[in-house]
């Protein structure tokens, strides 16, 4: 049968629903499919065409067309597009454990975000031959692989407690240096009996996420945000309003006229070496959001990976206003992120709701890992963390020679120094998805832009994690992604 042909094939699209819009063409299709509307052997119109007939991004009827394979509903094959399983028999509502229904075709539609595989693709392990600038992970040099070792050898001792569960608020010693440490930063007066221990600061999102909002609630976010942070937000049933981001971070006179008329459940920002910019948000702006959060009742989630590799000074949002807001690190980026130990810090009135939602996930975070930071703190981490900013700066200047030396002068590039990213902008002939294509087939990649924003943009954008790579290999990934945008600009 022709795709042409089928009645209802199109779904009618919701472009205010909270419900991405990948979503909204899956279900459709799955519901089509189930009832038989689309019967077996049925060929779906190829991507690129579905999307020009809904007005979506090609990109939009990928993922809604890989859930469907991954329910077992449609195959792919090269050459043949993509055909409605022959096995199955259409009827409106399958039973469990009916006859000629897969069983998990039957379960319950579940929200995966807008570009499902995003976290996998930033913990993906690198390519042979490929200079991929897509993962934030320390860089090799300064390693603290020595040290740090040292440091687990030293705390194993007592296997009969370091092999224990602990306690799920975290070890003690750790919360203790953990205050101690924020509040030499700047951070007031934090308590370790306000610091929860937590595995890893993609756990502590999702605590949050899940502990201030329920499905359909609005949160404030950054535009361009962090994708994994987006994809929790999603995942959960959010509805994001999306605020600019300029040089000095967040734009407080926006989120400002926002909470004039809306009362969104948090603020989520990231105000120093902000994720995908490098922008750290002045200190005027610090304190205005501060100021008018209070004012308006709307909490603050301040996530902060990158804030120990600063040389602002600023202090953290949450020394502003301890009781409006909840503060996300880890030691991910200063040390490794195999390690997965992040913490939160959060005003009494909310931490037993927190800690309750963190029990959920697991009972506690590795006694053993924790004991080893609290041993690496006291030793090797102060020197590890200078001698990783003087890399950092040092990367970005080869990064900023090697784009003088091999990109066209029609691309933007974001200003601020330090941290790990470059945040570039494509001349208008060229957009950031085909680059990528480009660049691939040349040997190099990074992080396409669209995943950074919560509403449409990005197209243009793209991001390069410079740390991602040997140094060595900067000049040369740089010059092959310069030689991919020349060839589509041709």
């Amino acid at each position: 049968m022709s795709q042409t042909s089928v009645p209802g094939l199109l779904p009618e699209l919701d472009r205010d629903s909270i419900v991405p819009l990948y979503r909204q063409i899956y279900e459709h299709l799955r519901e089509a499919i189930l009832s038989g509307t689309l019967p077996e052997s049925t060929r779906l119109p190829p991507e690129r065409a579905m999307a020009e007939r809904l007005d979506v991004n090609r990109t939009t009827v990928v993922h809604a067309y890989r859930a469907l394979v991954g329910d077992g509903l449609i195959e792919q094959r090269v050459g043949s597009g993509s055909r409605v399983v022959p096995h199955l028999r259409g009827r409106a509502q399958p039973e469990r454990g009916g006859a000629g229904v897969p069983w998990w075709v039957t379960l319950p539609p579940w929200r995966v975000g807008e570009f499902p595989n995003i976290l996998g693709e930033l913990a993906a392990k690198q390519q042979a031959g490929r200079i991929s600038f897509v993962q934030g992970v320390a860089p090799d040099e300064p390693s603290p692989l020595g040290e740090l070792a040292q440091s687990f050898g030293r705390v194993a001792g007592d296997p009969r407690f370091i092999l224990s569960y602990g306690d799920s608020e975290g070890y003690e010693p750790l919360r203790e240096t953990i205050a101690a440490r924020m509040n030499a930063r700047g951070a007031g007066a934090v308590a370790p009996k306000n610091v929860i221990v937590i595995t890893g600061s993609t756990q502590g999102i999702m605590i949050v996420a899940q502990s201030l909002a329920e499905p359909g609630d609005e949160i404030v976010v950054e535009s361009p945000s962090y994708p994994g942070a987006l994809q929790i937000f999603q995942i959960c049933g959010l509805r994001a309003i999306p605020v600019p981001v300029d040089d000095d971070g967040m734009r407080v006179d926006h989120v400002e006229a926002i909470l004039r008329t809306r009362r969104p459940r948090f603020i989520y920002t990231m105000p120093t070496l902000h994720n995908p910019t490098n922008a750290t948000m002045n200190a005027d702006r610090r304190e205005r959001l501060t100021t008018i959060a209070r004012r308006h009742g709307v909490p603050i989630v301040e996530d902060d990976p990158y804030g120990p590799l600063s040389a602002s000074g600023l202090p953290p949002l949450v020394s502003y206003a301890p009781d409006h807001v909840v503060y996300l690190s880890t030691f991910s980026k200063t040390v490794a992120p195999s390690l997965r130990v992040g913490w939160l810090v959060a005003p009494r009135m909310i931490l037993e709701r927190l800690l309750l939602r963190k029990q959920a996930y697991d009972m506690a975070t590795s006694l053993y890992v924790q004991a080893a930071i609290v041993d690496y703190l006291e030793r090797g981490y102060d020197d590890h963390v200078v001698q990783l900013r003087e890399e950092l700066l040092l990367r970005r200047r080869l990064a900023d020679a090697a784009i003088a030396n091999h990109w066209p002068a029609a691309m933007r590039v974001s200003n601020p120094t330090g941290g790990f990213y470059l945040w570039a902008a494509t001349p208008r002939e060229v957009r950031a998805r085909a680059l990528l294509d480009a660049s691939e087939r040349r040997g190099a990649s990074f992080l396409f832009g669209e995943a950074f924003f919560a509403d449409s943009g990005g197209d243009h954008n793209f991001r390069l994690a410079l740390t991602a790579v040997r140094r060595d290999q900067i000049d040369e990934g740089i010059r092959r992604i310069g030689e991919a945008i020349a060839s589509l600009r041709a």
